[in-house]
């Protein structure tokens, strides 16, 4: 039965686990992509009203080119002509400029134009008409603007490549059009006369003309592929971490049960980390709890302490853990060295009046052993949880003091209660958190707390112990302030206490 509970318990959290990694990745991968579709068509379209500005800047030049000409309307031809082409010079980006008379060019910078150019009055006026030409440029665009009123009046065209030159010089890879009333071209010059399908589009409301462009679902997925992949990567780890993070959450709701079953049977262990003195001898062992889980492995205590504390369960861990811890270092207590302190991390929760027999009777099973001749307990108080009552916690640390038990505030400085830890308890050790350890030798503000630290355990008659020493530079500077004890990866990891036995002191047999 209990086992059919977990099991429902495990397809919970993967369950919850999965649809949070999955719906998150799917909703953060949705607007990711909604994002690349925007930016990719802003893109487009700021493009496309490039196209739109260089145009109508070319067409308001016809403008004014008409307006000049106009009064020449009823000028002959040869008087008018070399006009005409000298103003061809002076705006050379046009292909012909022409004079209307009953709808017929009759005058032209281009002589193949006079008598052959037919213009149809459908067309508006100063709006670009794009044509087909059969004349200049047979089969090819060309583009016209005019004002002809009553069949009289001037005429620009523009050779197609203006057009479409700007399209190309834009960007090689996409497809642009320019399109007018009944016809469109693209930037190859191709003429089409069906209807082109276009979701990007600009429109000219002067000039009556749009710059086009269909993004299809390729040019998407190219975008998304090399301007977003990145980005989706790191929502997919985002994703993973939350999804985690429900996982870990969903287990502490079924934990509670587990951990129940857990400590029944002794899967909470002691990992030992060494204590090095001054002279870089073995001075000692902080014992430090794990939970070796036959279903979840190896769970470290930032993820079930928490919960332990809140559920009281913290109390039958630590009696259980320093049973265990005893046990093992009593078949080698002739290999301890003299002097050798165990350390043990204790809660406010142990001085709760309910709680404090469990702690005493612990320590008074250390005390009757023979392990006692050999070692002493340190009990480490953390600053997780707060004290209500300092009076009654103080009768019980007079009570552990006068057993022989010595008190330690630990990562001092850290927690809440610090000053207040200080002031109104009889603590015998000062272990400075690895927090204010890794300041040493940096350059951070905050650097001279360390010697503030040390100078204050040193006036109230405290031993020191630097916890997270990871430098020689570290460990330099500890030595030469004379702090008293060093612990951390420097001199090495928390392993568990058999293995610690082995390495440490069976070597000395």
């Amino acid at each position: 039965m209990i086992n059919k509970i977990k099991n429902i318990l495990r397809y919970r959290q993967w369950f919850l686990a999965t649809a949070a990694t999955v719906g998150i990745f799917v909703f953060g991968t949705g607007i990711i992509i909604a994002q690349s579709i925007q930016s990719y068509d802003s893109t487009i379209l700021k493009r496309l009203n490039t196209v739109i500005f260089i145009i109508e800047g070319k067409l308001d030049a016809a403008d004014e080119i008409i307006h000049q000409l106009k009064p020449l309307i009823d000028s002959s031809c040869s008087t008018i002509h070399q006009k005409l082409i000298d103003k061809l010079v002076e705006y050379s980006e046009f292909q012909t400029l022409n004079i209307i008379k009953n709808s017929i060019v009759t005058c032209s910078t281009n002589p193949r134009m006079i008598q052959t150019a037919y213009v149809s009055p459908d067309r508006p006026n100063y709006k670009l008409s794009i044509l087909e030409s059969y004349i200049l440029t047979p089969g090819k665009v060309i583009g016209a603007i005019k004002e002809v009123n009553n069949g009289n009046g001037v005429l620009i065209t523009i050779n197609g490549k203006v057009f479409y030159s700007i399209l190309g010089n834009l960007d090689d890879k996409t497809d642009y059009q320019i399109q007018s009333p009944g016809m469109w071209f693209d930037k190859n010059g191709v003429i089409h006369k069906k209807p082109q399908k276009s979701n990007l589009i600009v429109s000219s409301e002067k000039y009556n003309f749009s710059v086009s462009s269909n993004a299809s679902m390729t040019d998407y997925i190219d975008n998304i592929t090399t301007n977003y992949t990145v980005i989706i990567l790191f929502f997919a780890i985002i994703s993973l971490v939350i999804g985690r993070y429900v996982f870990l959450n969903a287990q502490k709701n079924s934990s509670l049960f587990i951990m129940k079953e857990s400590l029944a049977d002794n899967e909470f262990i002691p990992y030992a980390q060494p204590v090095i003195n001054s002279n870089g001898e073995l001075s000692g062992l902080e014992i430090l709890i794990r939970w070796n889980n036959k279903h979840l492995g190896l769970v470290y205590p930032d993820v079930f302490i928490p919960l332990a504390e809140a559920s009281g369960l913290i109390i039958p861990m630590t009696t259980q853990l320093m049973e265990d811890t005893f046990h093992q270092l009593a078949s080698v207590e002739d290999k301890i060295p003299s002097g050798f302190h165990i350390g043990f991390n204790i809660s406010a929760q142990h001085f709760d009046q309910v709680n404090q027999s469990s702690l005493i009777t612990s320590c008074e099973k250390y005390i009757n052993s023979s392990l006692n001749a050999k070692a002493h307990v340190v009990l480490e108080l953390t600053e997780r949880q707060g004290i209500d009552n300092y009076s009654e916690v103080r009768s019980v640390f007079d009570t552990l003091h006068k057993m022989g038990i010595k008190m330690a505030i630990d990562d001092f400085g850290t927690g809440h209660s610090t000053l207040s830890y200080i002031k109104n308890l009889n603590f015998d050790f000062i272990k400075i958190d690895k927090s204010f350890i890794d300041l040493i030798g940096s350059d951070a503000i905050a650097a001279p707390l360390v010697d503030n630290i040390i100078d204050l355990a040193k006036r109230l008659d405290l031993a020191i112990v630097a916890e997270g020493v990871e430098t020689q530079e570290q460990l330099d500077y500890l030595r030469t302030h004379d702090v008293d004890y060093i612990q951390g990866y420097f001199y090495g990891r928390p392993m568990p206490l058999n293995e610690f036995i082995t390495r440490y002191l069976n070597k000395t047999a």
